[in-house]
């Protein structure tokens, strides 16, 4: 089983570098009207794997009943991603890079940014409102109000 799994996992990761090339960024090129458009994407991917055995007095019991000894297990996984980011258009000696704005992403990053400088502006308004307060009692207590 053990040298089935290994020879799987060497399949895949040694297929890699033929399926991620130039042609997983940039699209099938489109002719129309004098335009040769080229979709550009971003691809990002990723995967990792682990594998452990128990051992020592901290480990838990094993399915054979003995504390720190097992077969060991293991697990893996990975996920990838693509977005658009441009269209190269050539056309009659020129070439030019419209990029693709992404309305949701600046939405949220817009909404993130406007969140941390209302957090800090009321953080900064309380501790200035405490420091007063304490301020104003303290004069009380001495009796110079």
């Amino acid at each position: 089983m053990e040298t089935a799994i290994s020879d799987a996992l060497v399949q895949k990761l040694g297929s890699l570098p033929e399926r991620v090339g130039a042609s997983t960024c940039f699209g099938t090129p489109v002719e129309r009207e004098g335009h040769t458009l080229i979709p550009v994407a971003r691809v990002s991917f990723g995967y990792g794997l682990g594998f452990g055995r128990g051992s020592g007095p901290q480990a838990g019991y094993s399915g054979n009943g003995t504390k720190g000894e097992g077969e060991g297990e293991g697990g893996g996984g990975g996920g990838g991603s693509s977005a658009p980011v441009a269209v190269i258009d050539i056309s009659q000696g020129r070439v030019e890079v419209q990029p693709i704005t992404d309305p949701t992403r600046i939405a949220l990053t817009s909404m993130t940014v406007g969140a941390w400088i209302a957090f800090w502006a009321l953080w900064t308004v309380r501790t200035v409102a405490r420091e007063r307060q304490k301020t104003q009692r303290h004069r009380i207590d001495k009796g110079l109000v």
